[in-house]
């Protein structure tokens, strides 16, 4: 049997007090139906982040990209051309302009009246989009929590709520592929998969995050224990300092965890999860579906919409902010409500989610340096965090920095400081900066985020992106260093493939340089060029016009997650 997985729902009906004053209210003239914002404090952290440029891949079963309260913030593919027929920017997806279905395998992600439809299957993935990101401060119906992130639109769940894990798979693939930061996925399966947790492993080594729902039982029940019954993707997490998912659960008004919520170790954080008000699917050939707005949604669902919301604020505050830095910060800055739920501590997160506090607590992190041991001549990168990165060889050591030895600030420390510190994995040659192979093969790859390589399928396609003169750029490596490189097979380059990321490019006949990243071109300032130790000979000059990319914000001062080895 196929391994199934559904949307985590569970309707009851709550009657809700106003919510008093904000120190932020937008224009939205539904605004004060919405008191779980109230709740999690968003008002003063729309102070500072808002959700610009980010964007949130919805998982779901699909989404009204025609919604007048949701049609602004629907991610547009900058690299496809509407409705020609062709598969412009060679992603395998045709006319893919606002995402994919992969239930029906249409370009079309909106949901569909399949035999067996029901309005919660209808409505779920459109309702899940508007609270993370309805259009805030338009005059109309509500406001997201990010109200000015992107929503990518991709069907995976039936119109009854249900679906397949393999699709589940290729739906994450395809949002990390095409530039989402955020997945959130508002369903549940009971059944471990290996290849679904290898997906969202790869997502995270790609420095996407997932949002996922811990589920939902009979009320009568008081939901599930998934120590003893574990749902997924919730469990596939762990609790260290490199967290593989985010997973939320729900709570009532008065903070108490809903009596449907799944609990457990797997949970990191709660959130407000019973009779949300939201936007849905509007049809008017449909009775049913007459209406841009539904009531009385609850479950686990609306509580990861609400945290991947705030997790999109966090990110536009801190574009360099990768997943594990989002998740400490949301669930290191909750609201402690153990005294409200007795017996339940440590089975419902760190506690409710306070967006406010998690927004305002992002910042810069702390400068590394580099370092040796006084009678060694291998070369480290000691984090703020206490932990070394070796230095493998000489040319990875160049790829992130410049000058001459004499000039660069190494360290000598003992060698109990160094027995001291935690032992991290090799550094891979910056991105961007050379070509590798290894000297076990002849095969040519470029390295892009996340020490991931991008397989250059041969000669002609290395001349399309690099100039005929391309294999000035590579560089052989030892085999014995191949292990500090991802390499699942994914990233192909050929002939008609755009840059990687990482990758910095200037047109013919321009002296502008852009920074390739996530399909978006960011335009780099003088200031910036030196401050993230860019280097010349990694611009790829006279590029193609045609060779076209949706434009980012401009990279304006040091990114960490650019220049992550910084000193």
């Amino acid at each position: 049997m196929p391994k199934k997985i559904y949307i985590s729902i569970f309707l009851i009906i709550i009657f809700f007090t106003a919510p008093t004053a904000l120190a932020y209210i937008p224009s939205d003239p539904l605004y004060s139906q919405q008191n779980y914002l109230y709740q999690i404090n968003v008002e003063k952290a729309w102070d500072t982040a808002q959700g610009n440029g980010v964007v949130v891949a919805v998982l779901d079963s699909g989404v009204d990209i025609n919604h007048p309260d949701l049609k602004f913030n629907i991610w547009k593919n900058p690299g496809e051309i509407p409705d020609d027929g062709l598969d412009n920017d060679k992603n395998g997806y045709v006319d893919d302009i606002n995402g994919w279905d992969f239930v029906a395998n249409t370009p079309d992600p909106r949901p569909k009246f399949e035999p067996g439809y029901n309005s919660d299957g209808i409505n779920h993935g459109t309702a899940i989009a508007g609270i993370i990101a309805a259009v805030g401060n338009n005059g109309k119906g509500i406001s997201g929590v990010a109200f000015n992130a992107k929503i990518m639109p991709i069907r995976i769940l039936s119109s009854n709520g249900e679906g397949e894990m393999s699709n589940l798979i290729t739906a994450i693939k395809y949002a990390v592929n095409n530039g989402a930061d955020i997945i959130n996925l508002s369903l549940v399966g009971y059944d471990y998969s290996e290849e679904s947790f290898k997906i969202i492993e790869w997502a995270k080594d790609k420095s996407v995050l997932i949002v996922v729902a811990a589920g939902n039982a009979e009320s009568s029940s008081g939901g599930i224990d998934l120590n003893k019954t574990p749902s997924y993707p919730a469990c596939y997490g762990n609790k260290s300092d490199n967290q593989l998912l985010l997973v939320a659960t729900s709570v009532d008004a008065n903070e108490v965890k809903s009596k449907f919520a799944n609990y457990g170790a797997c949970v990191d954080v709660a959130a407000p999860g019973e009779n949300l008000f939201s936007l849905a699917f509007f049809d008017s050939d449909k009775g049913e579906f007459n209406d841009y707005y539904s009531y009385n949604w609850s479950g686990t669902s609306l509580s990861t919409a609400l945290v991947s919301g705030a997790a999109a604020l966090v990110k536009s505050k801190d574009r360099a902010a990768g997943p594990q830095k989002i998740i400490s910060a949301i669930i290191n800055n909750t609201d402690n409500i153990d005294e409200k739920n007795s017996g339940l501590a440590g089975t419902i997160g760190s506690g409710r989610l306070n967006v406010a506090k998690a927004v305002n607590a992002t910042s810069t992190p702390m400068k590394g340096y580099v370092a040796k041991l006084p009678w060694s001549p291998a070369v480290y990168y000691i984090e703020a965090n206490k932990k070394r990165h070796l230095f493998p060889n000489e040319v990875t050591y160049w790829s992130w920095y410049s000058g001459q030895w004499a000039d660069q600030d190494v360290r000598t420390i003992s060698q109990a400081d160094f027995d001291s510190l935690k032992a991290g994995k090799n550094i891979s040659m910056r991105p961007g900066v050379k070509l590798i192979k290894f000297d076990n093969s002849p095969r040519v790859y470029a390295v892009t985020a996340g020490s991931f390589l991008c397989h250059i399928v041969n000669g002609s396609a290395a001349s399309a992106l690099y100039g005929a003169k391309w294999q000035n750029r590579v560089v052989t490596l030892g085999s014995n260093v191949e292990a500090d490189y991802n390499n699942d097979g994914y990233c192909k380059l050929n002939d008609n493939a755009k840059y990687p990321d990482g990758s910095l490019i200037q047109y013919q006949g321009s002296q502008d340089i852009w920074y390739i990243e996530k399909n978006f071109k960011r335009k780099v300032l003088p200031e910036a060029f030196i401050a993230n130790k860019f280097k010349s000979e990694a611009i790829i000059k006279n590029v193609r016009p045609d060779m076209d990319y949706g434009t980012g914000n401009a990279i304006s001062s040091l990114e960490e997650n650019i220049l992550i080895y910084n000193k």
